[in-house]
């Protein structure tokens, strides 16, 4: 799952810069933050109030961008997705839908299961796996 989240890291980076020289101000800002929200779950560690206010802005962040994309729809021509404009609104639903897997990640982070089996693969890697005795 990491590459997959460093993967949609990588492409909110890119929507981003595709945005910086758009002509309405920082519409690149909430594609970077959620570049931010998508490199923060490569991080095996995250305190679970942490965990919590990172699910609650990915779902802000992603109800923005399904809010953004029925707003702008309605006022592109029928053949939008071959304008200008309407890269824009192909930009804002790819990245609503991108946002799924870093919430999922989130709620992950927020159950009882998910933490035992990252403890226990960090418990591992660091420490003798509890099948092999110990020698006296």
């Amino acid at each position: 799952m990491q590459y997959i989240h460093g993967l949609i890291g990588c492409t909110f980076i890119a929507i981003a810069l595709m945005h910086a020289f758009h002509p309405t101000p920082l519409s690149w800002t909430p594609f970077a933050g959620a570049a931010l929200l998508a490199f923060i779950t490569l991080k095996n560690e995250i305190r679970i109030p942490i965990a919590r206010i990172l699910a609650i802005s990915t779902t802000v962040v992603m109800f923005f961008f399904f809010a953004g994309f029925f707003v702008v729809i309605p006022q592109l021509a029928t053949d939008w997705y071959m304008q200008q404009a309407g890269w824009h609104a192909a930009c804002l639903i790819m990245s609503a839908f991108l946002m799924l897997p870093l919430l999922s990640d989130y709620s992950c982070r927020l159950k009882a299961d998910c933490r035992e089996e990252r403890m226990v693969r960090r418990r591992a890697f660091f420490s003798v796996p509890d099948h092999i005795p110990p020698h006296s």
